[in-house]
């Protein structure tokens, strides 16, 4: 046993010294072809790379950044998991190519820390496997890689060693820290979430630029994380594509959705509206005149509230819940019925539509639904006011599904967290609660005699139309475009 010891070491030895080679001779390989394509005029074509570790039909920011992309001639490779459609617009285009990794699988809930301390990292490792095969196999050298962060582990390790292999620059877009949101789940005070903290800042300090949805996150890189590159702070904005409806729009939407027969099979409760909802020409708050043929709001129409949600820890739709409930005792003669859809998919909507079906409520129907890329922002575009329950695990993120209302020209009412201040202005463009006692006394105030008092209301909807000035086509090309070429 002693006499193979020696052997078996060397052995291991000449296999660590065999990869170390290759490692450097795919590098050098990697250069090498890089320059001769450029000298022979076979890298005329700009090639740029979108990883993003999460559903990609459900990471709009990262489908809008492949669109910008594309419409100032890059050739994109758009690599994440399948799932949700993503827009048809980026399917159809010929210069994005969708590659997708498998699901790996998804670890429960409710598994006690010890299993999953042990479990994880076997799917990180299945994520590395994955993820490499595609970059460095299934697509052409990229001049850029553009990562979404977080999930930070195992992505940011991966892609710095795919951009050092490729020589290839890395532009990372933050969206929130990965350590932040394990926090949630192990408590801000564990040991892996400090270990995971120190594995962002060492993997995430080095880019070509960065990119950040506020400028508190732009701050925090710069002065406490000392990252390199140059950092940018690209503000989520929405697309052209979310806009109000018109009357007539809302009415053939509200048709096509059958907000009715959702109401019918989800709720409990005396009859929401009278039988006329049900008609082939009405629909919960729209009717249409055979006379004239144009559509008008019902007189005992209910206001329409939208909240779309990722059904997560850092939601707390209890609040929602209970406004509803306070909402409903005081409904009737002076406050219209409300209506809250909730959209969206998620680890806890089980649990919360199990609370909704137990609720008893009058003037008050709460349902939840999926709606396709094309249909959320017509939803948005039909409803009154929006509420978010987002809020920030590292306090310097701003939830998108604001700026899509802003967008398509609703106030909202939101949960109040340290950076909100850079997108939701007070008594402006929506109200700010913290709980939820005081969202409904926001929706009472607001809608309390409705249409006829609605001075508050429409004051904050004209404000809303200063965010819809600079749609994100041009705040990218502002933004994102100078960094490509520095």
């Amino acid at each position: 046993m002693d006499v193979l010891e020696p052997s078996l070491k060397i052995s291991d030895t000449k296999i660590l010294i065999a990869l170390l080679i290759f490692v450097i001779l795919f590098r050098l390989l990697g250069i090498y072809f890089q320059n001769r394509s450029i000298s022979i005029g076979l890298n005329a074509s700009k090639n740029v790379t979108l990883v993003v570790l999460g559903d990609i039909g459900r990471s709009p920011r990262m489908q809008y950044h492949s669109l910008s992309f594309a419409q100032n001639g890059w050739t994109v490779d758009f690599v994440g998991y399948d799932g949700s459609t993503p827009l048809n617009s980026i399917i159809d285009n010929p210069k994005i190519k969708i590659h997708y990794i498998s699901h790996p699988w998804r670890l429960p809930d409710n598994m006690p820390k010890m299993m999953f301390l042990l479990i994880a990292p076997i799917k990180v490792y299945s994520q590395i496997l994955r993820l490499y095969w595609i970059l460095l196999f299934r697509i052409n050298r990229p001049d850029y890689v553009l990562v979404q962060n977080p999930p930070s582990i195992p992505t940011l390790m991966i892609v710095q060693f795919v951009c050092w292999l490729r020589s290839t620059k890395l532009i990372i877009d933050w969206h929130n820290f990965g350590y932040t949101i394990l926090g949630l789940r192990l408590g801000h005070d564990s040991r892996i979430v400090k270990i995971a903290k120190w594995y962002e800042q060492l993997y995430g300090g080095r880019a070509h630029a960065h990119l950040t949805v506020t400028s508190a996150m732009h701050r925090e890189l710069m002065y406490k994380w000392d990252v390199k590159g140059t950092i940018a702070t690209l503000y989520d904005k929405p697309p052209t594509h979310f806009r109000r409806l018109t009357i007539d729009e809302i009415h053939e939407f509200l048709l096509r959705i059958n907000l009715e027969k959702i109401i019918s099979e989800q709720s409990i409760g005396s009859e929401f509206l009278s039988p006329s909802s049900t008609t082939s020409t009405s629909t919960l708050l729209t009717t249409k005149s055979s006379a004239n043929n144009s559509a008008k709001y019902r007189h005992d129409r209910p206001i329409l509230i939208v909240s779309s949600t990722s059904w997560t820890a850092d939601e707390d739709f209890s609040m929602l819940l209970k406004a509803a409930q306070r909402c409903d005792q005081v409904a009737g003669k002076t406050l219209p019925k409300l209506l809250f859809v909730i959209t969206g998919k998620g680890p806890l909507k089980e649990k919360y539509e199990k609370e909704i079906s137990k609720m008893t409520l009058r003037h008050v129907r709460i349902i939840t639904m999926w709606l396709s890329a094309e249909d959320y922002p017509l939803l948005l575009g039909s409803a009154d006011l929006g509420v978010c329950l987002h809020t920030s695990s590292s306090g310097m993120d701003l939830p998108m599904k604001i700026v899509d209302m802003f967008g398509c020209g609703l106030p909202v009412c939101a949960v109040g967290f340290e950076c909100l201040g850079e997108l939701v202005r007070h008594n402006k463009n929506g109200l700010i609660f913290n709980s939820g006692e005081q969202l409904a006394e926001q929706l009472i105030e607001l809608f309390t005699n409705y249409p006829t008092n609605t001075t508050k209301f429409e004051k904050m909807r004209n404000n809303v139309s200063e965010f819809q000035k600079e749609r994100w086509d041009t705040n990218w090309n502002r933004k994102v475009l100078p960094l490509l070429d520095s």
